[in-house]
């Protein structure tokens, strides 16, 4: 940050520089931008309506909490809505979940919102620390983020499920959605990518096993949802998962790749994302909507296979 003239309200004071546009804008400006371009996100892509029940991911961390916070804000203004309900996932990893835990405990207490937590053991009968453990010296061994984006896909659904949610919002930023698409081109996903068409009309069928996602924030890279996150004084917890640190997950490649490749081209992540649109839309109109099976054990679908990936890694820590 340095002192200069905002670009928007004309006042020479301190202002953040995105490298992106080249616009300077101050502190005030830049959150008002922010909140700004999260509603119209969630009206140009119709993730909402009305009267929908909204549940919340929550982690505790900086993009959950924000979105959490601007969705209270939107609801403000719509008197016939339902409360939102948050939702924490835990995992069970030692000296970390715990702790965020609190951060999502503290901020649904101050804004009087329903906060749900579901545990790994309490609905699969084992942690993720004790799966990493029980995998680490055989030939199925994985990295932790193999089983945890598994089990915790399929929690979030079913809990939002019954709560009788509309749409389950998730806190995925720009920076997210453009290291998963990313990764989705380099390993040839092209069908996933042409179901995740925001505009793709969904059968009924698949309708009874997934709950609508929606990412409000996915116009808004990562450092300016912390930055906005700290400026709103928003009580976040600040660390990232230590599995996701320690282990050499293509992902975490991804997004180093795509960082240095904006120290050059700061407009990187947009140019993803846009892409990501195109792509899917047009994919989406090329891809007849194929048949599948449905898993023998809890009968959701799963592509070719009897059994889905969840049944099929829960077996595993079963055995």
């Amino acid at each position: 940050m340095k002192t200069a003239t905002c670009d928007y309200c004309k006042k020479k004071t301190v202002v953040v520089h995105r490298k992106y546009s080249g616009e300077l804008i101050c502190t005030t400006c830049f959150t008002d931008r922010i909140e700004k371009n999260i509603f119209q996100t969630i009206s140009k892509y119709k993730m909402l309506k009305p009267r929908d029940q909204i549940v919340v991911g929550v982690s505790g961390g900086k993009d959950s909490l924000s979105l959490l916070y601007n969705l209270i804000k939107i609801q403000e203004n719509n008197y016939h809505s339902k409360p939102i309900i948050a939702v924490t996932i835990d995992e069970g990893i030692k000296n970390y979940r715990i702790n965020s835990i609190k951060n999502a405990i503290e901020f649904c207490k101050k804004y009087g919102i329903e906060h749900i937590i579901v545990s790994f053991k309490e609905k699969t009968g084992i942690t993720l620390d004790e799966i990493v453990e029980l995998k680490k010296h055989t030939s199925e061994n994985k990295y932790a983020c193999n089983f945890c984006a598994t089990f915790r896909r399929r929690l979030l659904n079913e809990t939002a499920k019954e709560l009788g949610a509309d749409v389950l919002a998730m806190g995925h930023n720009l920076t997210d959605i453009a290291e998963t698409f990313l990764m989705n081109i380099l390993f040839k996903r092209f069908k996933l990518i042409a179901n995740q068409y925001m505009f793709k009309e969904k059968s009924k069928e698949l309708q009874k096993y997934f709950v609508k996602k929606i990412t409000p924030l996915m116009k808004i890279p990562e450092e300016e949802i912390f930055l906005y996150s700290n400026l709103k004084k928003i009580d976040y917890y600040p660390s990232h998962c230590p599995y996701r640190e320690k282990d050499p997950i293509l992902r975490k490649r991804v997004l180093e790749f795509i960082q240095d490749c904006k120290k050059y081209s700061p407009e990187i992540e947009f140019n993803l994302l846009n892409g990501f649109l195109e792509m899917s839309e047009t994919l989406s109109n090329n891809y007849k909507s194929m048949s599948y099976n449905t898993c023998k054990e809890c009968g959701y679908p799963c592509g070719n296979t009897n059994l889905c990936l969840y049944c099929t890694y829960l077996n595993g820590v079963k055995e």
